[in-house]
């Protein structure tokens, strides 16, 4: 892969308690600095030059404020294939390698620290027409060449066009939100729906420890989040299958996410409750051996 997801030093991750753990469920970057991005070379005795740049953090964070301005407007963007789904909101840590990639990142910092992402499973598979943006909030670029890149995922867009493919993918996209969520004239209540995956979310957790399985710990995620930056957050972090994961990330209605996210962890649910029951029933029908015995 060109893009490598990485584990970088602490002080390459800002801010540490949110940094690409799916552990936690927010990005809390610092306020914006006064200036669009910040470049500085810098000479350390015990390590290699490396160049330092910090973006404009403006609009990075995790309760996913997209401008509705935004939506249709079309633009062209850097594209990367991506072996996961990334989610408005998600913070990732990355290293580029190959040389094209080295070429966008020369680029991007001369214009602009955005670029596209999309998810492929396989190299020679056909590339999805939904993504997201990531805005680099903060790179560091080794004397090799190579960046280390902290980024944040923001608005999602469709590929209406691929301009051109060399020495890497550049698309004409278009930026797109969620509508308004409506059931027979009516708004749907949201609050609801979050209520009722975050309850399958709690049984999910307590069968999965009751199976001693590691599962992320969902929290208030309703209480610390709006209903579409809620069911981003489920999405990434408790849905498993890629193939669900490019569906809800596709959809533009955050009350069919959310149902379609329940029905998944309700499912889920369901499975860990079946596989304990079989589980206790060994174990007992164990037990009643040793006892005969």
């Amino acid at each position: 892969m060109a893009f490598k997801t990485l584990q970088v030093p602490s002080s390459l991750a800002r801010p540490n308690a949110y940094s690409f753990s799916p552990s936690h469920s927010s990005y809390q970057p610092k306020p914006p600095s006064s200036s669009q991005a910040r470049v500085a070379a810098k000479n350390h005795l015990s390590s290699p030059p490396v160049l330092k740049c910090r973006a404009n953090l403006h609009g990075c964070v995790d309760e996913v404020v997209q401008s509705q301005q935004l939506d249709h407007q079309t633009t062209e963007i850097p594209i990367v294939q991506y072996p996961s789904v990334v989610f408005p909101g998600e913070t990732l840590q990355l290293q580029t390698f190959e040389f094209r990639y080295r070429i966008m990142m020369h680029t991007l910092l001369q214009e602009t620290l955005t670029f596209g992402i999309i998810y492929s499973g396989r190299k020679d598979s056909r590339m999805e027409d939904v993504g997201c943006m990531v805005h680099v909030v903060e790179c560091e670029k080794l004397v090799d060449d190579r960046f280390f890149l902290t980024c944040v995922g923001g608005d999602r867009f469709r590929v209406l066009e691929v301009v051109r493919t060399k020495p890497y993918v550049i698309a004409r996209i278009q930026v797109f939100t969620d509508r308004c969520s409506l059931n027979a004239g009516h708004q749907v209540d949201l609050g609801c729906l979050m209520q009722q995956v975050e309850r399958h979310l709690k049984n999910v957790t307590m069968l999965s420890d009751k199976l001693n399985w590691k599962r992320t710990q969902p929290g208030q995620l309703s209480k610390m989040h709006s209903p579409e930056s809620f069911s981003f957050t489920v999405a990434r972090l408790f849905v498993d299958d890629r193939s669900e994961q490019k569906w809800l990330l596709r959809l533009d209605d955050t009350a069919q996410r959310l149902v379609r996210e329940g029905r998944y962890v309700e499912q889920r649910s369901k499975y860990l409750a079946a596989i304990a029951a079989i589980r206790d029933a060994f174990h007992h029908l164990s037990c009643d051996e040793n006892i005969e015995k």
